[in-house]
């Protein structure tokens, strides 16, 4: 897998077994160190399911049995910025890509609907 992203991607080719946890998938499909505890979803795959562990890059466990057998596309992520930290800083405008703004955000949230009642901390842009 190159680099580190916190955004869903789809896995091909990834085989369940009805009643087991094992899932396994081609080489480079799951990160050893980043995925733990990431949402998959997919046919056979039940409805809040995580990657409860990674054994390699093609051997995961779920953290429910999968409910059907194959081979199916699955999507994984996205991470909630519970489990990946800072998540990166977009500027709004050309005028604030000098100030950043750090936002507490309760994990599944979307920053767009922080409430008034988040602590904000920030750094002005310099004039």
């Amino acid at each position: 897998m190159a680099g580190r992203t916190t955004a869903a991607r789809s896995v091909a080719s990834v085989g369940t077994t009805s009643g087991s946890t094992a899932i396994t998938a081609p080489s480079g499909s799951f990160d050893v160190t980043g995925d733990k505890g990431a949402a998959i979803t997919g046919t056979g795959i039940p409805a809040g399911a995580t990657l409860a562990a990674i054994a390699s890059s093609t051997a995961a466990t779920l953290s429910a049995n999968a409910t059907a057998t194959g081979t199916v596309t699955a999507t994984v992520g996205p991470e909630l910025e519970a489990q990946a930290g800072f998540v990166g800083f977009s500027p709004v405008s050309l005028a604030q890509e000098n100030g950043w703004t750090v936002a507490g955000v309760v994990a599944g949230k979307s920053a767009d609907v922080l409430s008034d009642a988040v602590t904000r901390i920030s750094q002005p842009v310099a004039p």
